[in-house]
């Protein structure tokens, strides 16, 4: 979504009990929950990471927790992406914001430790904690030749190693050339929304069945769109779980 004027609430469907995957018994992702965004309700690209005693906030949107984060990452500027009223419930002193140079740029004016990423970046938080920055951008025009993520603006998804597990947050992109090499993934954080701002639910599959991670969760979508949701699920291969954390 690219309009900077866009009502962000949490959404009353919202399962209040967390949903989440375990990976190698020892690191929980879990999704910050259902949106509302324009009076539809919206699964976002909002998730949390536990591993290594460490909490990691991807694109932190309409948080109705308290738990603060060892890092913040942002994939880029637009609002369904980018709330600093949800960066504020979840900082603390300590807390490392990771994020693509734009939203560093708005961030900027604030007494935060930023880390500006942008695609083949690299960022060594831990003995046993690596993220690279990848590349996030849209192939199709939003509207005539204009691009809602043009690669010019160098926004990013991420790819996190902690221990040997790997988690790809694509960010909002469509299917890439770059993202060919992303290789050894265990679960993959993949948009199915289309709109001409993300993969559709074809591209994303079609990606998915390339890298064959353990897992996938599609995010991005509008709730209204079920068949999109099942499609995708049905177009997956099926030694590969697709997981639904709404």
């Amino acid at each position: 979504m690219s309009c900077d004027l866009i009502k962000v609430d949490i959404s009353e469907k919202r399962n209040p009990v967390p949903q989440f995957i375990l990976l190698d018994n020892h690191i929980e992702v879990s999704s910050t929950g259902i949106t509302r965004i324009s009076k539809s309700d919206f699964f976002p690209s909002s998730f949390k990471i536990k591993g290594n005693g460490k909490l990691f906030y991807i694109d932190p949107l309409a948080i109705s927790e308290s738990d603060k984060a060892d890092y913040i990452f942002i994939t880029h500027a637009h609002p369904d992406h980018f709330s600093i009223k949800d960066i504020k419930k979840i900082v603390k002193s300590e807390t490392l914001i990771i994020c693509s140079k734009k939203v560093a740029k708005r961030l900027g004016r604030n007494d935060y430790k930023i880390i500006k990423a942008k695609p083949g970046d690299f960022v060594y938080l831990d003995t046993n904690i690596k993220v690279e920055a990848v590349e996030a951008y849209n192939l199709k025009p939003a509207l005539l030749w204009l691009r809602a993520h043009p690669k010019s603006k160098q926004n990013v998804g991420y790819v996190f190693t902690v221990d040997s597990v790997r988690i790809y947050h694509a960010g909002d992109t469509d299917f890439t050339p770059e993202m060919l090499s992303i290789k050894d993934i265990s679960l993959a954080l993949v948009p199915i929304g289309d709109d001409n701002l993300t993969m559709n639910v074809e591209d994303a599959s079609d990606f998915i069945n390339q890298k064959r991670p353990d897992y996938v969760v599609p995010m991005h979508y509008d709730m209204k769109e079920r068949n999109d949701l099942e499609k995708f699920r049905s177009l997956v291969d099926k030694k590969i779980q697709v997981k639904v954390l709404e």
